[in-house]
């Protein structure tokens, strides 16, 4: 399931972004690659929990040149 493009939470509040890329990741193949936008500050520790706690490769984080950006590997 490749994601194509992002799953765009921006504008959602905890618990909802979480709840998406969760459910994205459970739909998702092994190796497969997930990205998540969002601009919830509580993503910034919320997401990298998910992903160490479930053993997903968090690939990358929101920096300058992709403020909201997040991208998961199951």
């Amino acid at each position: 399931m490749k994601s194509e493009k992002p799953i765009d939470a921006r504008g959602l509040i905890c618990p909802e972004p979480l709840m998406l890329l969760k459910k994205a990741v459970r739909e998702a193949d092994d190796g497969d690659e997930v990205s998540i936008l969002s601009d919830d500050p509580v993503s910034l520790r919320d997401i990298p929990a998910f992903c160490k706690f479930m053993n997903h490769e968090l690939v990358s984080v929101p920096d300058d040149a992709h403020p909201f950006l997040f991208v998961v590997r199951k």
